[in-house]
């Protein structure tokens, strides 16, 4: 995978490297660019995503998930392992992944078994945790996510899961949207 941070970042099977040009500021050109690794972890073959100046990836082994964010004391990029705290959340493996910044922001990882590993942090706030997220009912599988803007004037993002369900002996898959947390609270009395 490649991702345009303060540098483009590659993604390989090894290594993850950083490609920079010869002086800060300057444009890569076919003549003037250097690449340098910026983490040992090795990356698998997930795609990875932007979260504002940092970028967050699936690690070869397909289980951990990692940022790459760039260190202003050694001006290089380095990987953090944000699966740390629960390193069996990604088994048996995480295949797609994509981001959603509103309401706050959430990295819903899909896994194999049809399940999501989903992170919601805030950096202000030194908060990072992981929910499980199943689609109970007729065998619902998880299989893809996609995340679109919220419309104008609305506080949230739009998720949307492809869940492949088994209804009457048929096979079929549905695009189902999640509820907004302004549509999902309860009234007090």
């Amino acid at each position: 995978w490649l991702l345009g941070l303060q540098r483009i970042i590659i993604g390989a099977q090894g290594a993850e490297f950083a490609v920079k040009s010869s002086a800060f500021d300057t444009p890569l050109t076919p003549t003037d660019f250097t690449i340098k690794p910026a983490s040992t972890q090795g990356s698998g073959g997930v795609d990875a995503i932007r979260v504002d100046q940092r970028g967050v990836f699936v690690d070869r082994s397909g289980t951990k998930v990692f940022e790459v964010v760039f260190d202003i004391q050694t001006y290089e990029y380095s990987a953090n392992d944000i699966t740390a705290i629960v390193p069996e959340l990604g088994v048996p493996g995480i295949v797609r992944m994509a981001v959603q910044r509103k309401p706050d922001t959430r990295v819903h990882c899909v896994r194999s078994n049809g399940t999501v590993m989903m992170s919601v942090t805030d950096k202000v706030e030194d908060v990072l945790c992981w929910l499980n997220i199943t689609s109970e009912g007729a065998g619902g599988l998880i299989e893809d996510v996609v995340v679109l803007p919220g419309a104008v004037g609305s506080t949230e993002d739009q998720v949307y899961y492809v869940v492949q369900r088994t209804i009457g002996g048929a096979t079929k898959r549905y695009f189902e949207k999640w509820a907004k947390e302004t549509e999902s609270r309860g009234t007090y009395s």
